[in-house]
C-alpha cells in the first residue's frame, strides 16, 4: 500500500509540473502533501473495512458447528419407546481403575518333581521326555533293599496283629466263665491293640513308598497328569532318597501372577474380577488368593487370578491388570450405547422437558460394557441409552 501511495503522489506531482498552477503547487506543498496523504490512508481502511477475511469465515463456520451441535431433538415417550431408547441416570462411582503388571505362570500344582522315596537302583525307564502322561502313569521301576526292608517289617507286624487279636479272642470266653482272671484278659486286649496299630503304621510306610513287593521292587508313577520335561536318571543308577527322577508340567494349567504393594493389595479380595490385558487380549479373571511374598520379606504382596472363561496366553505372557480402588473423586459411569460421537467428540444425550440435547463430555477408561465420564455431567441429569445412534442425524425418530 505504501508503494501505491507514492506513485499516486509522484503521479500527482508530475502532473503539475507542466500546469499553470506550479507556483501555487510550490508555495503550499507543506500543507498540501499531508492532506493528500492522509486522504490515502482513510481510502485503504475504509477498503479493508468492506471486505470479507478468511478468518470471519472461519469463525463463523465453528459458530454454525456449535449451533447445530446444541440443538434440541423434540422426544415423546411413544417416540423413545419406538427408537429403542430409554432414560437413565449416570451411575456415581467411588472408585477408580489402578494398573498392575503381572505374568502368566504355571498354575500351583501344574509342576511336579519326581524324587526317589528310598535309595535304590533304577532298573526301568517307562517314558521319555516330552511324552503325554496321566496321572498314576508309571514312569521307573525301582528294586531297593530299604523298600525290602519296610516290606518285611509291615508283613511282620501284620502277622503279629492278627495272632494277638486271635489270642485275645480265644480268652474272652474263659474270661466269662471264670477260668482265666479279668487282668489276664486286658492285657491281652492291650497287646493286640498295640500290634494292630505298629501294623497300620507299618502298611502307611510301605505305602507311602509305592507299594514295593516282597523283593524290594517298586514302581515310580506321576502325581499330576502333564508332560514328561525332563529325566534325570538312566538305567542302572543308583539314586540316594530324595533324589530327582522326572520332572512332570502341565502346559494347561496356567494363572496370572501379580506383585503389588501392601497398600493396594488391602483393597482387593478373593472372587475380586480383575479387567484384565495381554496384547489386543481382553479378558476378566477372578482373584483366588493374595498373600504375602516371603522371598521379600513380606515386603511385597502376590496376587494370584484365575480367568473367568476366556483362555489365558501362553506362560510368560506380560499382562496388565486394573484394579477398582477407593478414590475421593466425583465420577460417573453411563452405559457404552450411551455414548456417541459427533463432529468427532464423544457426547451424551441428555433429556429434559420432552426435548433430548447433546452434552459434550470427557471419557475415562472403560469397564468392560460401561464408560467412565470424567467430566460434563452432574450426575443428576437424565441421559438417553439404547439406540442412541438414531439421534446423530439431529431429527427425531420417525413414528
Amino acid at each position: 500500500m505504501a508503494n501505491t501511495l507514492l506513485r499516486t503522489i509522484a503521479m500527482f506531482t508530475g502532473k503539475l509540473d507542466a500546469s499553470p498552477p506550479r507556483a501555487w503547487w510550490n508555495a503550499n506543498r507543506a500543507v498540501a502533501l499531508p492532506v493528500v496523504f492522509g486522504a490515502s490512508v482513510l481510502l485503504a481502511f475504509g477498503l479493508g473495512r468492506h471486505s470479507r477475511s478468511p478468518n470471519s469465515t472461519t469463525a463463523q463456520t465453528e459458530s454454525a458447528q456449535v449451533s447445530g451441535e446444541n440443538r434440541t431433538i423434540a422426544l415423546t415417550q411413544q417416540q423413545l419407546r419406538q427408537a429403542g431408547l430409554t432414560l437413565i441416570r449416570p451411575e456415581l462411582s467411588t472408585t477408580i481403575e489402578r494398573p498392575i503388571t503381572g505374568f502368566v505362570e504355571a498354575q500351583v500344582g501344574a509342576r511336579a518333581q519326581v524324587g526317589m522315596p528310598v535309595a535304590g537302583q533304577v532298573m526301568r525307564l517307562l517314558v521319555a521326555p516330552g511324552q503325554r502322561v496321566q496321572a498314576g502313569t508309571v514312569l521307573a521301576e525301582v528294586r531297593s533293599p530299604e523298600a525290602a526292608a519296610i516290606r518285611a517289617e509291615a508283613d511282620g507286624s501284620a502277622a503279629t496283629a492278627q495272632s494277638l487279636e486271635q489270642q485275645y479272642q480265644r480268652a474272652l470266653p474263659m474270661a466269662r466263665q471264670g477260668a482265666l482272671a479279668w487282668h489276664e484278659l486286658e492285657t491281652r486286649r492291650i497287646a493286640s491293640v498295640k500290634a494292630s496299630t505298629d501294623a497300620r503304621s507299618a502298611q502307611a510306610r510301605v505305602r507311602a513308598i509305592g507299594s514295593p513287593t516282597s523283593a524290594g521292587v517298586l514302581q515310580i508313577r506321576s502325581p499330576i497328569a502333564g508332560t514328561v520335561a525332563a529325566l534325570d536318571a538312566t538305567p542302572g543308577s543308583v539314586l540316594q532318597a530324595g533324589s530327582d527322577l522326572a520332572e512332570i508340567t502341565d502346559t494347561s494349567g496356567r494363572e496370572l501372577r501379580f506383585m503389588v504393594s501392601p497398600l493396594l493389595a488391602a483393597n482387593l479380595r478373593s472372587d475380586q474380577v480383575l479387567r484384565v490385558t495381554a496384547g489386543s487380549q481382553e479378558l476378566r479373571a477372578r482373584v483366588v488368593a493374595v498373600a504375602p511374598d516371603s522371598a521379600s520379606t513380606n515386603r511385597v504382596m502376590i496376587v494370584r487370578a484365575m480367568p473367568v472363561s476366556e483362555a489365558l496366553p501362553p506362560a510368560g505372557t506380560a499382562v496388565t491388570a486394573f484394579a477398582l480402588v477407593p478414590s475421593s473423586e466425583r465420577q460417573f459411569t453411563v452405559p457404552r450405547q450411551a455414548v456417541q460421537l459427533l463432529n468427532g467428540e464423544p457426547v451424551v444425550y441428555r433429556y429434559q422437558r420432552g426435548s433430548a440435547q447433546p452434552v459434550r463430555v470427557v471419557l475415562g477408561p472403560a469397564r468392560s460394557d460401561r464408560v467412565e465420564i470424567v467430566q460434563g455431567l452432574q450426575g443428576g441429569e437424565q441421559i438417553l441409552s439404547g439406540n442412541t445412534a438414531v439421534l446423530l442425524q439431529g431429527d427425531a425418530p420417525a413414528r
